[in-house]
């Protein structure tokens, strides 16, 4: 309230400002101010590192203490040099022209180059030996290759790097096969997903077309780098690897609730999930599914119905209801899908149908992973 000086004894009411809150507009983040921000990291802290690497002689049981901040310091520097590249191919600053390389190689260079990390760490490091040339950007795939490596050390006890032909129509693959110590507790996956590495992994495979993936099943979590316009040249070695194709954990005794109007694409999922081992059971329509979910309650629900419409919406309202754990697989016809679920969100996870084969049963099994980890 305040007042009129004119009119001392009349009240003006003003309005309630949080009747009409500022309204934010989302703002994209240029990439040169990326850029300013890890050049100022790494500048920083090479500053801070040869400071420190001038101290006289440290009290007894100090110099470990010393050591180890200089190496903390050292790999933080790395990181906004990481940032400063990536904002540069995020920029388009200069052309990113593909060059004939050797994926095998260059991941066995890689692997070198983190042996003696690795060491420290007691993580086991395997590479491919096959050669395998595509057309890529050199430095770019350099780039990736630490991002990745360094996201691995971070999360595992045995790394395994392979590289062929995966996928029906096969197209080049990069995979990172990370094995765990130890299964991790619930709720510390995600922590480990959004990891900065793989973040900027996933950002730095984007820009340039590659198709970046991640897939968990218990202690193994595999990066997969997709190159889907890459010209390959691999001779003889031209076939999937058995190293490449999926590994799922057992989803025996797993309930699933399958809900697809399409006669085709029902049968085959159905199929699929059986073979496992789960239990599955197949409806046509939601009305089904309803009345399917007061009989038996579903670990996972596999829908041919877009989530976004209003009744299937109530479907899944019912059924989290009465499993919290619940996950959700959106079966579309896009060609390219094949996405997991956003951990914190309603976003579900997304197959094609196309793909079902490939796709569908991996899907499934990094789903109950994630809701029963362990």
């Amino acid at each position: 309230m305040s007042f009129d000086a004119r009119h001392p004894d009349a009240a003006i009411h003003l309005p309630d400002a949080m009747a009409h809150p500022a309204r934010l507009v989302p703002v994209k983040l240029p990439a040169s101010v990326l850029a300013k921000v890890g050049e100022s990291f790494a500048s920083a802290l090479s500053a801070l590192q040869r400071s420190m690497s001038t101290l006289g002689p440290m009290a007894a049981g100090q110099q470990p203490t010393l050591d180890a901040g200089l190496a903390e310091i050292a790999r933080l520097e790395q990181l906004g040099v990481q940032i400063q590249e990536l904002a540069r191919v995020l920029a388009g600053d200069s052309p990113v022209l593909p060059e004939r390389v050797d994926l095998a190689r260059a991941a066995r260079q890689a692997l070198a180059e983190w042996t003696k990390a690795a060491q420290q760490r007691g993580v086991r490091l395997a590479g491919p030996r096959d050669a395998f040339e595509l057309d890529v950007n050199a430095a770019v795939l350099e780039q990736l290759l630490d991002l990745g490596l360094e996201y691995a050390l971070h999360i595992g006890s045995r790394i395994e790097v392979n590289a062929g032909l995966q996928g029906q129509p096969a197209h080049a693959m990069l995979t990172i096969e990370v094995e765990r110590g130890k299964a991790p507790a619930s709720g510390d996956g995600e922590e480990d997903f959004n990891e900065l590495h793989w973040l900027l992994f996933v950002q730095l495979a984007r820009a340039i077309g590659l198709v970046p993936q991640r897939l968990a099943v218990g202690q193994t979590v595999t990066l997969m780098l997709g190159f889907p316009d890459a010209e390959t040249f691999v001779g003889d070695a031209g076939v999937a690897s058995a190293a490449l194709l999926p590994r799922t954990a057992t989803a025996a005794g797993r309930r699933v609730l399958l809900v697809e109007p399409l006669d085709s694409a029902r049968v085959l999922a159905h199929r699929l999930m059986n073979e496992v081992g789960m239990q599955v059971d197949a409806v046509v329509t939601l009305d089904q599914a309803r009345i399917g979910i007061r009989h038996d309650v579903p670990d996972v629900i596999v829908t041919g119905v877009p989530v976004d419409d209003s009744r299937c919406a109530v479907l899944l309202d019912e059924a989290r209801a009465a499993q919290p754990r619940l996950r959700v697989i959106e079966l579309v016809d896009d060609d390219n899908a094949f996405a997991f679920s956003v951990p914190g969100s309603d976003s579900p996870a997304r197959v094609g149908r196309h793909d079902m084969a490939r796709t569908l049963v991996r899907a499934v099994a990094q789903e109950l992973d994630a809701a029963w980890p362990g």
